[in-house]
């Protein structure tokens, strides 16, 4: 108790002079409550201030599994390495243009298998339908944070409302695992889904009735996944859901810099540091030597601009910077965004990474018209993938980043919008998926066109060119003690639990 109070005193005044501000001057959005507000306050004032943990201690932090909700259940399976070796075959292929720029160590399996959870709703007689609706859910977290037990609010929420069972995996994380280890699990996963093991208890599933979904750096990872399974000319599932995806690693679109941006993610001047610890020693190290490695070869990136080129050494934790514009860790910069399954990308018009969801929705709808960025000039024409992809994308209205956590109108809309295309594309329901569209959702649900200013980020000229990102490191003279920790973990997860909006 002296811990909790000992963190949560100083935060007092910020909670104080939020709740005075929000009656007094009105929340910063105007849909948003006095919860909405605070929580929103508390989530910013904690990801901007990681600087005295480090990635271990937020890894182990947030990896911190949720219960599983009421009329729930959760079975935890490892899926066999037998899998991530298929899944290198095909990666090997597909990558062979970029493997210069790579680190090799995603080969050398540490692991005996993923560990992943089926979520499912008891006695659902999934196995007896004849559509077995399944969610391939990859987990958010910028790459290098969550883990399968921490995202159970979404995954139980799905199994109930959509009536599928999902698949959730622990992919391995960064840094101590670089690209494509991630993709390499996440495609594992999918072939296991293809062609299970005897023992499984489900006979192969139907590609088409399987959905990838995925928030955030999970969404990104979604796309990732499409386009490998395209590319590597596998059976194509049924559709792709991004909550808030990140797809674009060179942090380039205007949202992710405006000052003006109503979200509790940080500018990336403020994001990823963390105290010096032995994982981070060790990943800089490698780092430096694979930078090293790629220098001395003289062959140069496949994709490059010198704008990737930064003093201050990595730009993310996940990928090398002359790996950023692959389209596996950025797939908005890809060669061609056409001929994948139906998407539905969903983002908040308030958010950082509205620019590259609304982006990459125009890009994979008129994959002739957007081609990308400058230094990709003339790869669509050569690209077998030239075909319209059927996208929707929404945009709701004065909402932050994956902002179904909170308790909103909006949030109840973009569930029952989620769940109706998992329904049409898996043939659920009797009902065709409309053409392409672009919608801006108002806080009260109704459907408008995108405003102008989205459509001005169409002709966005630095498309995939890193910004100037000076990091706004702060100093710390103390260090916090691993119950200070914990308890900073725990406030975070009840920031979470307080906006979670799920009713089963």
């Amino acid at each position: 108790m002296a811990n909790f109070v000992k963190f949560v005193v100083p935060k007092t005044p910020l909670l104080i002079s939020t709740t005075i501000k929000h009656y007094l001057n009105g929340p910063p959005k105007p849909s948003w409550n006095l919860k909405n507000h605070l929580a929103m306050i508390m989530l910013k004032s904690i990801l901007e201030n990681t600087e005295g943990q480090t990635i271990e201690e937020m890894q182990i932090g947030s990896a911190r599994p949720v219960p599983v909700l009421a009329g729930m259940m959760a079975n935890e399976i490892k899926i066999n390495n037998k899998y991530r070796y298929e899944a290198q075959a095909h990666l090997e292929k597909i990558l062979k243009p970029y493997e210069h720029v790579l680190d090799t160590e995603w080969k050398d399996l540490k692991e005996d298998g993923i560990i992943s959870e089926w979520v499912q709703v008891p006695n659902d007689e999934w196995e007896k339908r004849e559509i077995r609706k399944t969610i391939l859910y990859l987990h958010g977290g910028a790459y290098y944070l969550c883990s399968k037990g921490s995202h159970r609010n979404i995954t139980c929420s799905f199994a109930k409302k959509a009536n599928a069972r999902v698949l959730i995996i622990d992919y391995r994380l960064a840094p101590q695992n670089q690209f494509p280890a991630g993709l390499q699990d996440a495609l594992a996963a999918y072939l296991y889904l293809l062609n299970p093991p005897k023992d499984a208890g489900f006979e192969p599933l139907n590609p088409k009735n399987i959905v990838i979904f995925g928030d955030s750096a999970g969404g990104g990872l979604s796309m990732a996944l499409g386009l490998a399974i395209r590319d590597a000319g596998l059976p194509s599932c049924a559709g792709i859901i991004g909550w808030s995806p990140w797809v674009d690693l060179t942090v380039s679109m205007p949202s992710m810099l405006d000052e003006e941006c109503c979200d509790y993610i940080p500018k990336p001047s403020k994001s990823f540091i963390h105290k010096e610890s032995q994982v981070e020693i060790e990943y800089k190290e490698k780092a430096a030597a694979l930078t090293a490695k790629i220098k001395k070869q003289n062959i140069g990136p496949k994709i490059w601009h010198d704008s990737f080129d930064r003093p201050e050494g990595r730009i993310q934790m996940y990928a090398p910077n002359e790996g950023l514009a692959i389209p596996y860790v950025s797939p908005m910069l890809a060669e061609s965004l056409g001929g994948l399954p139906p998407l539905l990308l969903v983002a908040g018009d308030s958010e950082r990474l509205r620019d590259e969801a609304i982006y990459l929705a125009h890009r994979s709808a008129e994959p002739a018209k957007y081609k990308g960025p400058s230094y990709n000039a003339g790869k669509f024409e050569k690209s077998p993938f030239q075909a319209p992809t059927n996208t929707t994308l929404e945009v709701y209205e004065e909402m932050p980043h994956v902002f179904q956590m909170f308790d909103h109108p909006c949030t109840t809309k973009s569930y029952e919008r989620t769940v109706e295309f998992i329904n049409k594309v898996t043939n659920a329901i009797n009902e065709p998926l409309p053409p392409s569209s672009f919608s801006c959702i108002n806080t009260k649900g109704e459907f408008g066109p995108l405003k102008e200013y989205h459509k001005e980020i169409q002709k966005w000229e630095n498309i995939g060119i890193v910004p100037s990102i000076k990091r706004e490191l702060k100093i710390k003279t103390t260090r916090r003690s691993p119950s200070e920790l914990l308890v900073y973990t725990v406030l975070l997860f009840a920031v979470f639990a307080y906006l979670s909006p799920i009713n089963l």
